[in-house]
């Protein structure tokens, strides 16, 4: 019980440090962490049928994940929504380019480039 109970405590610092490096939009670092999760998760199927319902402390630890991992996710999903803002903006200003005549006859270019939507 005690290896199992410092496995997941290393889960929860590892947990805890992949919600800085998504604060911190810190790519590299969130990659690294999950694959360090994954060894965390294998040392942990080591464990399987163990009777570990009564350990309250156990229980504790194993509730603090899925509370830093349920956060992690919501972390991901925002970043993931802001990315995809900021890649629908420049689609939306490429398309925005336009060759046009001017009032003289001459061709242009109109670069009509904004990151924020003006239309509304």
């Amino acid at each position: 019980m005690e290896e199992l109970r410092e496995i997941l405590e290393g889960l929860i610092q590892l947990l805890k440090e992949e919600k800085d490096s998504l604060v911190q939009n810190d790519g590299n670092r969130v990659k690294e962490i999950v694959l360090e999760k994954e060894r965390y998760i294998d040392r942990i199927s080591e464990f399987k049928g163990m009777d570990i319902e009564r350990d309250r402390e156990i229980m504790g630890l194993i509730e603090e994940i899925n509370s830093l991992q349920e956060l992690n996710l919501l972390l991901t999903n925002q970043a993931l929504s802001y990315q995809n803002s900021i890649l629908e903006s420049i689609l939306n200003n490429v398309n925005g380019l336009a060759n046009t005549y001017s009032a003289n006859g001459n061709y242009e270019k109109e670069n009509n480039i904004n990151l924020i939507d003006q239309s509304v």
